[in-house]
């Protein structure tokens, strides 16, 4: 918003925030909302709109682990055409 004129040493004459947060369950994140919205409505004028949402991520993780705490175990099954690996 103030590029070069930022780090000059003036107080910025407008900031703006932005809320991200992740939480164990859906009703703990809309809780963060709340509290955002709480800002925007009882904090100081001017404010320039608000937005809130709540949205499931799935995250995953590729790691390595050691080989010795894999135990690897193989079962035929007689007459069946499939061989289940475990």
């Amino acid at each position: 918003m103030h590029g070069r004129s930022f780090n000059s040493g003036a107080h910025p004459y407008e900031v703006r925030l932005r809320v991200a947060a992740r939480a164990a369950t859906h009703e703990e994140a809309a809780i963060v909302g709340d509290e955002v919205e709480a800002l925007y409505t009882n904090g100081p004028a001017g404010g320039g709109g608000t937005r809130k949402s709540v949205t499931e991520q799935i995250g995953i993780v590729s790691t390595l682990i050691d080989r010795s705490r894999v135990s690897i175990h193989v079962t035929l099954h007689e007459g069946n055409a499939h061989a289940q690996a475990v």
